[in-house]
């Protein structure tokens, strides 16, 4: 695998902000494969691989868990690539890829939907968590907080981008109460903001910083937004871009069925795709092999992989209408100009599931 030194370039569009779908204040970029992964072994020259880029939302975790997998087990030698992951920097996945500076990215359902509607050049091809890993949550010993009305009149931890307030807001009313708080813009990491009580609740990313609470003994009380009538997402995915599906349109699909199979092979044997992941990125994930061998471990065994009854990666058209539908309604939605939708898009154009 090649390494990379993440392109800085201007915002292209003032696209909302999409949904992060892992928080990990780390930063790092990808080793070379294990000798004896399957990419030695594949028998095609390095010349012959088609060069493939793939931006990172954030430092490597076990979102990216299959790609890292695919690179190790050598299927994307097997496919005839050579793919370069582009460590996060300071440019989006999303403006990455539309400007045709990454081929592929990470970008969730909500991040596709904005983006795509604010004249980003961007297209869901293969979904990684097939249900919301976002939660609404309180440290563990707040007893006095113990649904999401408590949280009524206290003060909200947020992310600078108006969605966050509004999953917060819902969930608040959906138990029932107003959904009314202060936010302020966090300036340091949730939990520290959360135990020298500037905050009262915030959001968080269920299969890696609730674990990281739990590894470091302060839990957080956590609830799922879907539970109180906001609609489902998947929340983290892969997007490509239009212009890159038409002009290598074989690469595309052989990237997403490689891929597939890293995810596959995640959810069989997630303990193993868990020390690939270290050992690919020993110098951000080392000190972490408890948080990503219990967060593969999670993906993996409570549906957020791999769903019943849908295979592995294939969207989920109901999600992104029922949620599209959230968006719109609530006013999220900006044409290229900045303009407020007044019709909702056709969500079945946002996404394909004609590579996998």
């Amino acid at each position: 695998m090649r390494h990379h030194t993440p392109v800085r370039t201007p915002r292209l569009l003032a696209a909302a902000a999409a949904l992060a779908a892992g928080t990990l204040a780390l930063a790092g970029c990808a080793a070379p494969a294990s000798p004896d992964s399957g990419a030695a072994g594949s028998g095609t020259a390095a010349a012959d691989l088609a060069p493939v880029t793939f931006a990172l939302d954030w430092a490597p975790n076990t979102n990216h868990i299959g790609v890292y997998v695919a690179e190790a087990e050598g299927y994307f030698a097997d496919a005839g690539l050579d793919v370069e992951i582009l460590p996060y920097g300071s440019t989006s996945a999303s403006q990455l890829v539309s400007a045709g500076e990454a081929d592929f990215g990470i970008g969730g359902q909500s991040g596709v939907q904005m983006a795509r509607t604010a004249g980003l050049d961007v297209i869901s091809v293969y979904r990684i968590t097939q249900t919301d890993t976002g939660r609404l949550v309180v440290l563990g010993d707040r007893e006095d907080l113990q649904r999401p009305r408590d949280l009524d009149g206290l003060v909200f931890g947020g992310f600078g981008a108006p969605l966050f307030g509004a999953l917060a807001s819902s969930t608040i009313q959906g138990d029932g109460g107003k959904g009314e708080f202060e936010e302020v813009v966090l300036d340091t990491g949730a939990y520290e903001a959360l135990s020298q009580g500037r905050i009262d609740f915030t959001l968080s990313v269920a299969t890696w910083e609730d674990l990281q609470m739990e590894i470091d003994g302060h839990p957080y009380r956590a609830w799922r937004y879907q539970d109180f009538g906001v609609p489902e997402q998947q929340s983290t995915g892969i997007i490509s871009s239009d212009a890159y599906l038409a002009e290598h349109p074989e690469d595309a699909r052989a990237f997403v069925q490689a891929v597939a199979r890293g995810y596959e092979f995640a959810v069989e044997h997630p303990e193993k795709a868990a020390d690939i992941l270290i050992a690919a990125n020993p110098d951000t994930l080392g000190t972490a092999t408890e948080l990503v061998h219990r967060s593969a471990q999670l993906m993996a065994e409570d549906g957020y992989l791999r769903s019943t009854g849908r295979e592995i990666g294939a969207v989920d058209p109901a999600a992104w209408d029922a949620f599209g539908a959230f968006l719109f309604e609530g006013g999220f939605l900006n044409d290229a100009e900045g303009t407020p939708l007044t019709s909702e898009p056709d969500w079945s154009t946002y996404y394909t599931d004609e590579l996998r």
